[in-house]
């Protein structure tokens, strides 16, 4: 090890930082969760270009090959948004911050403009630099979430199929292209892909024309649960969805906040009120209600007020097929659950549903590599849980384990069987086979091999999901 901080500190001089140097307290304090704050890596290396990625890539694989792969162990980190311990950090190995890869170009030029995003940028970086040019890209909800993590995660709402090409640096130390001209395997591959065929160090997206939103939070009552599941099936079960409409439809437990509905609302044109929202607004009562005219960047700075950083926290989701009486029983399921964490210090215990209605499967390849025709709309459950003292972490762990069991039995038990056999990866949590055992997996596996064949990226990277 001695020898790899040697060298790497050599070849990128200022951009490699130790324990004792202030750059590398700032980046373990910046990630999301305590689990994540508290490793301590050998060293943080801050590439400030795809090459510096390809340098620090070629010197970790040359002393792989000195020890033995998977004797230097390294992490890949974006926006560090990602919640479970050794996702995007590695203790004792080498992480590389991709935060200083956050350049943000537009093509104006072109009838259909596109845009250059590093992969270290945040996603508020890039709603601020597209809003004044009535653009914007599917992105991240919350602002400080990393572009990088998010897109090679398979983002539902068409974000990896809106990139029409990635820069990656391979094991091998190149830097490509692949897009639908060049490398058009691994194009496909990284749309949900993760971390497994090499760094990605920047993305090209398609732009959508995009001035004023119309959206906001509404925060009403638990006892309204038989009107707000009710909403929620029809707005997704609707047959003629709405494409302009996105709903996120939470419900919550807080030990210092009480309990409530969150219904997380965008419509994608500036009309107030639009009738696919009213079934929401006409519940009664509201707590808070900020839906308005706004940017992008506004609405995403709004969402960040529901998360704070440094906290405990765990992740972990589930889909099925939508069914009414699916959702009452999650949410029973759910406030069952509450019952077992409420005394934990800063407890906030979430469920949030998010729908894939069949015309967001229509219009999305990655979509339909993992679901088929899809006929049918699809929730996913999303469990959410923070909390302050660390010695709560396995209970609460284990409670939100049990809960997404629990939820797959309730849904593999459904007449018909409501169980998809989707996992979001974003949402995963690290005991959950994101990639199966299909069809999907092994072609997986076979691009991993042409692009990795050392399998650097399987057994050096353990942060992630992983193909083998």
């Amino acid at each position: 090890m001695e020898e790899l901080l040697s060298n790497l500190s050599q070849a990128l001089v200022g951009k490699v930082y130790h324990h004792d140097d202030l750059q590398y307290t700032e980046s373990l304090t910046s990630y999301f969760s305590a689990q994540e704050s508290q490793i301590r890596p050998a060293c943080i290396v801050r590439p400030q270009s795809a090459a510096d990625v390809a340098t620090a890539v070629s010197l970790l694989v040359q002393a792989n090959q000195r020890e033995g792969i998977g004797s230097a162990k390294f992490a890949i980190r974006s926006g560090g948004h990602t919640c479970f311990a050794g996702s995007a950090n590695e203790p004792d190995g080498i992480t590389i911050d991709l935060r200083d890869l956050n350049t943000i170009e537009v093509d104006k030029n072109s009838s259909s403009p596109q845009v250059a995003i590093g992969s270290g940028a945040s996603w508020c970086d890039v709603y601020r630099a597209l809003d004044p040019l009535g653009l914007g890209v599917p992105g991240g909800r919350h602002s400080q979430v990393g572009v990088g993590g998010l897109t090679l995660g398979g983002r539902v709402g068409l974000v990896c199929d809106n990139v029409v090409e990635y820069e990656i640096v391979l094991a091998s130390g190149d830097i490509i292209r692949a897009s639908e001209t060049e490398h058009q395997d691994l194009l496909r591959a990284l749309r949900g892909g993760s971390n497994n065929f090499g760094i990605v160090t920047r993305f090209v997206f398609r732009t959508i024309p995009l001035s004023q939103l119309w959206g906001g939070t509404l925060i009403q009552p638990l006892e309204t649960k038989g009107q707000q599941l009710q909403a929620f099936h029809d707005f997704v079960a609707n047959p003629s969805y709405d494409a302009h409409a996105s709903l996120i439809h939470s419900f919550g437990m807080s030990a210092e906040r009480g309990s409530g509905f969150v219904n997380s609302i965008v419509y994608t044109k500036p009309e107030s009120e639009p009738a696919v929202i009213k079934p929401f607004t006409s519940i009664e009562p509201a707590y808070v209600n900020t839906l308005r005219e706004l940017s992008l960047t506004e609405l995403t700075r709004e969402q960040d007020a529901f998360n704070e950083n440094g906290l405990c926290q765990v992740m972990i989701a589930t889909t099925f097929f939508l069914s009414l009486p699916l959702l009452h029983r999650t949410f029973d399921l759910w406030q069952a659950s509450c019952d077992t964490v409420r005394d934990r210090a800063g407890i906030i215990w979430s469920m949030s549903f998010q729908p894939i209605a069949p015309l967001v499967v229509s219009h999305s390849p990655f979509l339909q590599s993992v679901l088929g025709e899809a006929p049918k709309p699809i929730v996913i459950a999303q469990l959410t849980g923070t909390w302050t003292e660390a010695r709560d972490s396995h209970e609460l762990e284990a409670t939100a384990l049990k809960l997404v069991a629990d939820i797959d039995a309730a849904a593999a038990g459904a007449q018909p069987s409501a169980h998809t056999g989707y996992l979001y990866l974003n949402y995963a949590h690290p005991s959950q086979s994101v990639f199966g055992t299909g069809e999907r997996r092994e072609w997986l596996r076979g691009v991993s091999r042409r692009y990795d064949p050392d399998a650097v990226f399987q057994r050096c990277v353990l942060g992630g999901f992983k193909l083998w």
